[in-house]
C-alpha cells in the first residue's frame, strides 16, 4: 500500500498530508513521522527505500527491527489510505452528499431547512438534460426522502410523488438493461462463438421505446443512444447511424465529455465493423471522426486509451494517407496506453507510419523494441516484417520470416484460434505472392490465372488477413 502514494497527484499528496495532520482522522504520532518521510521520497516511494529496516529507523529511531510495532503501523497507515481515498469519493459525489443531507435532516426535524434544499435540489435535477443511471438513482433516492418526509400528509389524498418515483425506477430499469444488452451484443461479437445471451425483457423494452419514441428522444436521451446504438449494431441500417449522429451534433454540448467519448466509441465501433466486412468507404467518415475526436479530446476514459482503439485509430488514418495528423497522434496518445504493453503499441505505431512512408530503413529501430512475450504484437511486428523485407526484395529475409511464423503458430499454447488462422493465411498469401512476383517465366496466361485465384480467396477468406489492401496493391504490380 505505500506505494500507491505514487499513483497519488501531486495535489492529493498535499491533501493526504493535511488529512493524516487533522486530529479528527488521525491521533497516531507514529503515523505522522511515517508519512512526512515518505512524502519526502514522493514520487520515487519503492520497498528499498521504505523497507522495515528504514522505517524502524526512520520513525521509531531503532536499529533493531520490532516486527510488531511495524505491522501495527503499517496497518494504521493502510487504514487511513483507505479514509483518505473514501473521503474524496465522498466529496466528489456532490448529489449523494445532499441526498445524505436531507437525510439526516428529515431525522433530526428540521422541516423548513428540509424543504428548502429538497426544492433547491428538485430545481437542478430537473435542470440535467443528460440522464443516467446515477441520474435515475438520484431522483429515486429524492423522492423517497420527500415521501417519507410527508408520509402523513399523504395518508389521505394521492401520493403522486410514489408514481414519479415508479417511473424513474422504471427509466434506470430500461437504461441499465439497455447498456447490459449492449454489452451482451459486444461480447457475443468479439468471442465470435454460438453461444448466446438470453436476453430478458429486450423486446419487451424496444417495443416500449418505438412506441413512446419523441418522449423518450426529449426526456431520456441516454436512453434514446444507447437504443439507437442497440438498433444500429443488430440490423446495420445507417438510418439508426444518421438519427444517432444528428442528434449528437444537435446537443453536444450538454452532455460531458465523459458521456461523449462512450458515444463516439459506439460510433467508431460500428464504422469499424463494416469496414472489416469490407465497406471500406466508412474509412473516409471515420477519419474524420477520429479527427473530431482528438480535437474535443475525446478518446481517453478513466485517462486512458485502450490499445485497441489506438491501432484503429492508426490503421485507419494510414490507410486514409492522413500521415501527418496520425504521428501527432502516434505520440499524442502514448503516454495514455495501459503500461504493461505501451511500448509494444507505440513501437509498432511508429513502424506501421514509417513503412507507409516507405522509410523501410528505419523500420528496425522500432520493431526490434516490440516484445515477443506477448503474442498479438509479436505476430504483427513480423507480418509487418515480411512486408519491408518484400519491399526491399529481401527473398531470403522473407523467408526466414515465414518460417520463424511457421514455428510460432505450432505453440497452440499462447495462440488463440483466430491468432493461428491469421498466420496461416498471411503465409499462404505471402508464399503465393512470391511465387508469382519471384517467376518471370511464368506463362502470361498462367500468371493472370494464378493473380485472379489469388485476388478471389482474398475477397472471400476464412478469417482476419493483415494487410489485405497491400497484398492487393502487390498483385496489381508484379
Amino acid at each position: 500500500m505505500i506505494e500507491y502514494l505514487n499513483k497519488f497527484s501531486s495535489e492529493e499528496v498535499l491533501r493526504f498530508e493535511k488529512f493524516v495532520k487533522s486530529p479528527f482522522y488521525n491521533s497516531n504520532k507514529n503515523l505522522l513521522k511515517l508519512t512526512d518521510f515518505l512524502i519526502a521520497l514522493y514520487p520515487d516511494i519503492n520497498k528499498k527505500n521504505s523497507s522495515k529496516s528504514v522505517i524502524s529507523s526512520k520513525v521509531f529511531n531503532e536499529k533493531k527491527i520490532n516486527d510488531v510495532k511495524i505491522r501495527k503501523l503499517m496497518s494504521d497507515f493502510n487504514k487511513v489510505i483507505d479514509r483518505f481515498i473514501m473521503q474524496i469519493e465522498f466529496e466528489s459525489d456532490n448529489v449523494r452528499n445532499r441526498i445524505l443531507l436531507l437525510n439526516s435532516l428529515r431525522k433530526r426535524g428540521m422541516d423548513k431547512r428540509f424543504e428548502y434544499d429538497f426544492n433547491e435540489f428538485s430545481k437542478s435535477q430537473k435542470n440535467l438534460f443528460s440522464k443516467d443511471e446515477d441520474y435515475y438513482n438520484n431522483e429515486v433516492n429524492l423522492l423517497s426522502e420527500y415521501y417519507s418526509h410527508n408520509q402523513s400528509k399523504y395518508k389521505n389524498i394521492k401520493a403522486e410523488i410514489l408514481q414519479e418515483k415508479s417511473d424513474n425506477i422504471d427509466m434506470r430499469f430500461i437504461f441499465e438493461k439497455l447498456h447490459t444488452f449492449h454489452e451482451m451484443f459486444d461480447n457475443e461479437g468479439s468471442r465470435n462463438r454460438d453461444k448466446f445471451f438470453n436476453r430478458t425483457f429486450y423486446e419487451e423494452i424496444k417495443s416500449y421505446i418505438e412506441n413512446n419514441l419523441m418522449n423518450v428522444r426529449d426526456e431520456h436521451p441516454n436512453i434514446y443512444i444507447i437504443y439507437l446504438v442497440l438498433k444500429m449494431n443488430e440490423t446495420f441500417n445507417d438510418d439508426y447511424l444518421d438519427s444517432l449522429l444528428k442528434f449528437l451534433k444537435a446537443n453536444q454540448k450538454k452532455f460531458t465529455n465523459y458521456n461523449l467519448v462512450y458515444y463516439y466509441n459506439y460510433i467508431t465501433a460500428y464504422y469499424n465493423k463494416k469496414i472489416n466486412v469490407g465497406h471500406i468507404k466508412y474509412r473516409k467518415d471515420l477519419i474524420k471522426l477520429y479527427m473530431r475526436m482528438m480535437k474535443n479530446d475525446l478518446f481517453l476514459i478513466d485517462n486512458i486509451i485502450t490499445d485497441f482503439e489506438y491501432n484503429n485509430v492508426v490503421n485507419i488514418a494510414l490507410a486514409e494517407g492522413k500521415y501527418d495528423w496520425i504521428d501527432d497522434f502516434i505520440e499524442t496518445y502514448k503516454i495514455y496506453l495501459e503500461k504493461t504493453f505501451a511500448e509494444d503499441i507505440y513501437n509498432l505505431a511508429k513502424a506501421k507510419l514509417l513503412f507507409h512512408l516507405e522509410k523501410y530503413d528505419n523500420i528496425f529501430e522500432y520493431l526490434n523494441k516490440v516484445d515477443i512475450k506477448d503474442p498479438t504484437y509479436y505476430i504483427n511486428s513480423k507480418f509487418l516484417l515480411g512486408r519491408v523485407y518484400f519491399e526491399k526484395d529481401e527473398d531470403e529475409s522473407i523467408q526466414y520470416i515465414l518460417d520463424n511464423l511457421l514455428q510460432y503458430k505450432r505453440n497452440k499454447k499462447i495462440l488463440s484460434e483466430e491468432q493461428q488462422k491469421s498466420i496461416q493465411l498471411y503465409l499462404g498469401f505471402m508464399n503465393d505472392l512470391m511465387k508469382i512476383s519471384n517467376c518471370p517465366e511464368l506463362e502470361k496466361d498462367r500468371k493472370k490465372s494464378l493473380k485472379a485465384i489469388m485476388r478471389k480467396e482474398l475477397s472471400n477468406p476464412d478469417g482476419f488477413i493483415p494487410a489485405r489492401s497491400w497484398f492487393y496493391e502487390k498483385l496489381e504490380k508484379v
